[in-house]
This record gives C-alpha cells, structure tokens and sequence, in this order.
C-alpha cells in the first residue's frame, strides 16, 4: 500500500468512527464499497494468478468511499488534501537555499576577507555541529529504537486543532481523528522526507556561498588577511592549518608558514591576494558540508521512497480485522463453547454484537452445547480443531459461578490445549449483576468476583474478558481481546 492509499484508509477509518450517526458514509455506501471492492481485488489478482490482496481490497473500498465523501462534505475533503505533500517544496527550499547562500556575503566586506572570521568558516563549524547531534540522535536511536522528530507531530496536531475549528460536527471530529492518526503512522515517513530537503537545502546553501564568492571575485578583488586580540600568529596558523591545511595539499599548494601568517595580519599589513584561501575554503566546505550533506539527502531519498511505496499500516488492528472478515475466501467463525451456563435471548443477542465487534460484520457465531458441571471430559468432543475459519474459540462463563479450579479449570486446560492461542474466556457479568439487584456492597462483591476469575484464568494461562452480555461495552471487549486477535491474526 503506497502512501497516498494509506492516506484513504486512515481518513475513512477515522470518518467512520466519528460518524455514528452515518451521515458523511451511509451503510449503503459501505456495504457497496466493500462488494465493490472485494470484486475489484480479486480481479485484479486473477490477473496475475494470485490471490486477492487485503491491502487491495482496503485500497479499493476506501478510494469509494473518499469520493462518496467529497461529494457529501466539500470541506472536509477540502482539508485533507491539505494535509497532502507538496512535491514542489522539495524543490523551492533548495532553490531558496541556494540563492541565499550565493547573496550570503553581500553583508560583509567586498574588498577584505577575515580567514579568521571567514563566512565559509561559519557554515563548516555549524554542519560540524549537526553531524554531532545526529550522531547522538542515531546511537540514541539503536539503544531506544527509533523516534521519529516530535516537533512534525506537534505541527500537525496544531493543523488538525485549526482544521477542526472549522468543521463541524463528525466532519471536525473525524479530521482531528485522522490528522493524529496520520501524524502517527507517517511520523518515519515525514521524519525521511523532512531530513531529505533539509539536507539538500544545506548542501545548496553552502554551494550557493562558495558560487557566490567566485562570482563576485571575478569582478572584486578580496584581499585575506587577519586580526585578533588574544591570538598570536603561531596559534593563527595551528588553527587555520588544522582545518585547510588537507585542503592545500590536495590541491598541492604549501600551506603558510608562521613568518607569512604574520605577514598578513591587519592593520599592520594591507593583506594579500584571497585566492588561494578561496580555492582552500572552498574544497574544505565541499568536502566536510556538501558531500556530506548529498549524501544524507540520498540516503533520505531512499528511506522516503521505500516508506512512501510500501507504507507501514498495521492490518492486525480490530477495525481493519472487521472489515477483512467479509474479504476472506471463507466466512470467519466465532466459536463459543459454554460451561454451566446457558444464556438467554438478550444475552444471545449480545454475543453477536460482540461477534461483529471483534471479527467484522461477516461472521458466524457458532454455539457450541453447553458443557455441564462435573462433564470436563466432553469439553473438546464434537469440536473441529483443523477448521480454518475459526478465528477466535470463546470459552463463556457467568460470574455467578465461583471458579474451582477441578471443574472449571480442567475444562479450560482441555479446550487451551486443543486449541492453542485462539482461546479467550468471556466472563458474563450479567447474571451476578442481576442477582445481587443493587444491594448494598454490589460494587465490592463484582470486583472481589472479578479479583477472583482472573487469578484463576491467569493460573490456567487464558486471557480474560469481562461483560454485560445483555448490554455489551464492546469498545472495552475490544481491548480485551485485542493480545488474543493480534496473536491469531
């Protein structure tokens, strides 16, 4: 999935989170995307003889609904494609850069050039300073793992609060939504391409000063010379060798000697010709900040076009899970397999919303009998373990039973050790809540209830959920179940 696909999916993730009302993206518009979508990607796969891609068919189904949305809510389209990259900045930063650096040193003296205080020198001495903070910056990286610059997300999360402002109503909370999203899942992205035109610009800076020197030298004569008043010649000429003296040899020009460094100190001497200081700065600043700095901007280059072909967006997320469950080539199955505990309608009517909550609208509750008190041993009969489809086994309890660890913990270990990973236990809450009917001490008795199963659970190695099945909080069964998913997915 490339960058501007991404863009898609995240924007339609965050409309349709903010839109609970479906007002901006009916379930009209989403039931034909995704029909749609699934068509369109499995066609394009039969083509090359594959299989039908997940990130095609999220492309596809969010490149729908995008459209459905500019033509629902002007503004809001209006604002994301703000938030797209302007390929042109790349280009005017440099250019800019590059201008500046060549005017850079209208600002100083046109007949006399300082060695000592040399604009080029400045310019050195500073990407000398980055390389260090971005050597910090890089080993800093590898012992705490990469993060991306803070200050691109803070700029953005300022847009969104701005762009917000504007919007109103889902349309303002789902372009928040997708700004911090974004700012999220594009932070290594942004993080490349920033540090790519930084680095060019800087590369063209000092380029721009040394074509600038040359050209106002054709027409000036710059006489170099020097001045200071702690600096004696012997330290002037250990410092100045030390950083032009490679410089001079490469271009096989004899560093000066102490008597000739004197020789040119003002105001004492009216200086010499600055020629061959030029040809020195100006291979030193080729050498320490262009090449250097290009090749920074290259290796950005690469990172940046490999993030923005291939983008990081995590599928093993629940939203994207749901979505994926009516893409599948079969349909997903949520297997249930009670123990000691029959539900009733309202509490069956639960368990499918919390089917659709967890694996997408496509999915089959499968209900398996319940296992009775003391029938451990028929916990795993009848179960088929080589179905695929099954994407998740909930073994259901009520919290109105006291865990015991020979009955309720031998049925768990038989269904964990035939199924493996894809096994959550949901405890219902429900029937315990209806029982103590508001009595005083309820809230202590749910949570002593609760301390109770999930030490037990924890003892048989099984993740835990705890709801209402007859009034599910699906958003904190999600969470729940989240490590489970992620691990099957």
């Amino acid at each position: 999935m490339n960058e501007h696909a991404a863009r898609d999916v995240l924007l339609v993730r965050a409309v349709e989170s903010a839109d609970r009302d479906r007002t901006l993206i009916t379930e009209a518009d989403r039931q034909h995307a995704a029909r749609a979508a699934a068509e369109l990607a499995r066609w394009s796969a039969s083509e090359r003889g594959e299989e039908g891609s997940a990130e095609r068919f999220l492309e596809q189904r969010a490149q729908l609904l995008v459209g459905k949305l500019g033509e629902r809510d002007r503004t809001l389209a209006q604002a994301t494609r703000a938030t797209a990259w302007r390929p042109w900045i790349g280009v005017l930063l440099p250019l800019a850069a590059f201008a500046f650096g060549a005017f850079f040193q209208q600002v100083g003296d046109r007949q006399h050039i300082n060695v000592l205080a040399f604009p080029l020198l400045t310019i050195v001495l500073w990407n000398l300073v980055v390389y260090v903070v971005l050597a910090v910056r890089w080993v800093d990286g590898l012992a705490r793992g990469r993060r991306p610059l803070q200050g691109l997300r803070r700029v953005i999360a300022g847009a969104a609060r701005r762009g917000a402002k504007r919007l109103q109503g889902a349309a303002g909370t789902a372009f928040a939504a997708f700004l911090d999203e974004w700012s999220r899942a594009a932070a290594p992205l942004l993080t490349a391409r920033a540090g790519r035109v930084l680095h060019l610009s800087a590369a063209l800076l000092a380029a721009g000063a040394v074509a600038g020197l040359y050209m106002r030298g054709l027409v000036f004569e710059y006489r170099a010379g020097w001045e200071s008043t702690f600096l004696e010649p012997s330290q002037v000429r250990a410092l100045l060798s030390g950083l032009l003296g490679p410089a001079a040899a490469v271009l096989g020009t004899p560093f000066p000697s102490i008597a000739e460094v004197e020789a040119i100190r003002w105001p004492a001497s009216s200086g010499e010709n600055a020629a061959r200081w030029m040809h020195w700065y100006a291979l030193t600043v080729a050498a320490l900040v262009v090449v250097p700095r290009l090749a920074l901007a290259a290796v950005a280059r690469w990172r940046e076009q490999r993030l923005s072909r291939r983008f990081p967006l995590a599928l093993d997320e629940p939203y994207f899970r749901r979505l994926l469950g009516s893409f599948a080539p079969h349909r997903a199955q949520l297997r249930v397999v009670p123990y000691s505990y029959t539900i009733d309608e309202a509490s069956l009517r639960g368990l499918r919303e919390a089917t659709k909550a967890l694996l997408g609208d496509s999915t089959d509750l499968t209900m398996r009998p319940s296992i009775g008190f003391g029938d451990e041993a028929s916990a795993t009969v009848g179960l088929d373990l080589a179905d695929r489809s099954v994407s998740l086994s909930v073994a259901l309890f009520s919290l109105a039973s006291t865990p015991e660890h020979e009955n309720h913990g031998a049925f768990l270990d038989r269904l964990r050790e035939a199924i493996g990973t894809r096994l959550i236990a949901l405890v219902d809450e429900g029937p315990y809540r209806r029982r103590l009917a508001n009595q005083p001490g309820t809230r202590e008795r749910l949570d002593e209830r609760r301390a109770a199963w999930s030490a037990f659970l924890a003892a048989h190695q099984v993740s835990a959920a705890f709801v209402d099945l007859a009034t599910p909080d699906l958003a904190q069964l999600e969470r729940d179940a989240e490590p489970v998913l992620a691990g099957a997915a």
